[in-house]
């Protein structure tokens, strides 16, 4: 007698288990997991920071003209839900009559309810969209995190300004297998980026126009920091005793260059903030690359102002001005951001970089200091030449001095100035043409071809 009501009694409980369907994504600072059954659909949100105000989850692609759901967890630890309509970028308006009226699911969830909030709605598929290229019906969705709590539990109260905003998409037609009954879904957390099902989720979406336009800004704030001004800085160092062309590389590299595609990079930063309708400079990667391109373009001013007076009468070897340049440079490509971009990058968009990517920031940023550190080791090359008048950047075009003995000091000068103060000695080979005048001098001069 007890058979039938046994099958009858796991069959239902099989049902329930194989008609749950949702989905679940992670944007930049919420994770959302959607659980479908039947004619109601319960959201779960989770802030990805310990500091939460309120989360909002709206209908549609962009704020305006989307109904949303506004929550925040009360001081008695109540959950208050405001239904609210976006206008824009104006504070969304409180709904008093919504076409579908969310509310509080049985259980809350019991894992990291701090930063966790849950609510269920009447299932709409009105705004679904079927992609044929993904093989399934997506429903776009707009988040919004704020850092502030409201001050009363009223839902009307005013919100403050949200910290960071977004769109997902979801496939709320997808079976979630093994997934518990329906009065136990509300305890599932949100999984984390790092997880299979999460890499799997995201691997399927394309890139958004918001993470290219992230990308763009690493990609070129590294080529320009981590390429372009480490070379121009290894270029001053071990080639200006070799050649008087190192000063043209130099600034090709560190100006002409790297200039163009820092400003480029740099400004593609605050604009994707403002595409994602965040807050700006209010973290220490944004206000400390605030400072990094100042002292970036401090330095290039340096750099000219430096070039400009070359070759003035009584001005020092090393003045001060040289000094702080070269050390302006050493900082702006010692404090470079790249590798706190990189850890953003996977805060804000849920993906984890190529594991290249780190063994090539290690392994970088050991060689660079190595490399510079043994390009000192010229120095006192360097020195010598100058204390000489054999510095490649200053000696003569046409001519190459021998150099005595390190106590003489080399005659070393440029025929064009000095040799109307030297006495004619009658050589036939005298001419007033600066490139072919010769004198006898304490030192040999030899004529380059």
């Amino acid at each position: 007698m007890w058979l039938p009501f046994l099958l009858t009694f796991l069959l239902l409980q099989l049902y329930q288990v194989t008609a749950l369907k949702g989905d679940s994504q992670c944007g930049y600072l919420v994770c959302v997991n959607a659980t479908v059954h039947h004619d109601t659909i319960t959201y779960q949100m989770t802030a990805r920071q310990e500091r939460m105000g309120w989360l909002a989850l709206g209908f549609g692609r962009r704020m305006a003209g989307s109904d949303m759901v506004v929550m925040w967890r009360n001081e008695d630890e109540s959950l208050t839900i405001s239904h609210r309509h976006g206008y824009d970028h104006t504070e969304p308006q409180v709904v008093e009559e919504p076409l579908r009226t969310a509310f509080l699911p049985m259980l809350q969830p019991t894992l990291n309810p701090a930063n966790t909030l849950a609510f269920s709605i009447p299932l709409d598929k009105s705004q679904w969209v079927h992609k044929p290229e993904k093989n399934g019906t997506f429903e776009p969705l707009i988040w919004a995190y704020g850092m502030t709590r409201p001050v009363s539990p009223d839902p009307h109260t005013t919100i403050y300004g949200h910290y960071a905003a977004g769109m997902l998409l979801l496939n709320l037609e997808k079976d979630l297998p093994g997934t518990p009954p329906e009065d136990s879904i509300n305890d599932t957390t949100m999984p984390s980026p790092s997880q299979d099902t999460q890499t799997a989720s995201e691997e399927r979406l394309p890139y958004t126009t918001h993470e290219l336009i992230v990308l763009g800004h690493g990609f070129l704030v590294a080529i320009g920091m981590l390429v372009l001004l480490p070379a121009g800085a290894l270029v001053a160092r071990w080639t200006r005793t070799c050649t008087d062309r190192w000063f043209k590389l130099h600034k090709l590299l560190n100006y002409m260059i790297a200039l163009p595609v820092i400003l480029v990079g740099w400004l593609l930063g605050p604009f994707a903030v403002f595409e994602a309708r965040a807050s700006h400079f209010t973290d220490a990667h944004q206000i400390s690359g605030v400072f990094i391109l100042v002292i970036y373009l401090l330095q290039l001013s340096l750099g000219r102002y430096i070039h400009a007076r070359r070759g003035r009468p009584n001005r020092a070897t090393h003045a001060p001005s040289n000094i702080f340049h070269v050390c302006l440079g050493l900082v702006v490509i010692g404090v470079a951001q790249v590798r706190s971009g990189m850890n953003k990058w996977e805060e804000h968009t849920g993906k984890e970089l190529s594991h290249w990517c780190h063994i090539l920031w290690k392994v970088w940023i050991i060689a660079l200091p190595v490399l510079y550190l043994l390009g000192l080791s010229l120095l006192k090359r360097q020195f010598y030449q100058e204390s000489h008048g054999l510095n490649p950047s200053s000696a003569p075009k046409h001519y190459v001095a021998l150099s005595p003995d390190e106590g003489h000091r080399s005659m070393l000068f440029n025929a064009d100035i000095d040799l109307d103060s030297l006495p004619d000695h009658g050589y036939p080979n005298y001419a007033t043409n600066g490139l072919t005048k010769e004198a006898e001098t304490a030192v040999p001069l030899l004529r380059r071809n």
